[in-house]
């Protein structure tokens, strides 16, 4: 069984996400809505493979979409390291340093 680890930014996001999802739709949605990224970030630990290249640019990073966000990680043995979760339309390139 694999484990991750969030970076600084990914933890950010994440306390981002669940604000926002709490503004607009309420305790109930943040909960269900986190609660499925929870999920999903514990998938990936266990199946880190799973995930499909973010592009040319950072060549070891990859990526894997949840609802409307998408999570960057890189490979670390025994587990993962979460770069960024973002939302879908934010610009990757812009928001992950090299």
């Amino acid at each position: 069984m694999g484990d991750y680890v969030l970076s600084n930014a990914a933890d950010a996001d994440l306390a981002e996400i669940y604000a926002y999802s709490y503004r607009s739709f309420g305790e109930a949605q943040a909960d269900t809505y986190y609660g499925g990224l929870s999920g999903c970030l514990r998938m990936l630990a266990d199946n880190p493979r799973l995930g499909r290249s973010a592009g040319t640019r950072h060549q070891e990073l990859l990526r894997h979409a949840h609802a409307g966000h998408v999570i960057y990680y890189l490979i670390e043995n025994p587990g993962i390291f979460i770069v960024r979760v973002l939302h879908h339309s934010m610009d990757s390139e812009r928001h992950i340093e090299s």
